[in-house]
């Protein structure tokens, strides 16, 4: 119960964080640049093409929402841990915490648990693909 639990808060608070910084990116909501700008910074501050771009707003706002559900848990893990991953490396191991690239990185690793473990029973997952488990054998 509790690594139920415990998965379900590291999912929605994960997920959370993404889709705020996605929504931000892609609607220009909860204080965010919007696409325009948001594209803008990319291309002239990072030198990131707008294809690359959209991969990496997109994923935080799609990744970040299947997070919260728990639905597709495991492929947008995956594709969050590859964005939160060149996030980190891109920002540079140089000034590390002081560049901010601990914070990429934490939800890159975060990810990466949801990753490893799985959605568990809180989650869309859990209902729509529930596997058939097998009965325990009875020692009595």
């Amino acid at each position: 119960m509790f690594l139920n639990l415990s998965l379900f808060l590291l999912r929605a608070i994960t997920g959370l964080i993404l889709f705020v910084a996605g929504a931000g990116k892609v609607f220009g909501l909860f204080g965010g640049y919007g696409m325009t700008k948001t594209l803008e910074a990319f291309s002239s501050m990072m030198h990131i093409s707008a294809p690359w771009a959209y991969i990496s707003m997109y994923t935080e706002l799609i990744g970040g929402l299947l997070l919260i559900i728990g639905l597709f848990t495991r492929p947008a893990a995956l594709l969050v841990t590859i964005n939160m991953l060149v996030a980190s490396i891109y920002v540079g191991w140089n000034n590390f915490f002081a560049g901010q690239g601990d914070f990429p990185f934490t939800l890159c690793i975060c990810s990466f648990a949801i990753l490893l473990v799985g959605p568990k029973a809180y989650s869309l997952d859990a209902i729509l693909f529930r596997r058939r488990e097998k009965p325990k054998p009875s020692y009595r």
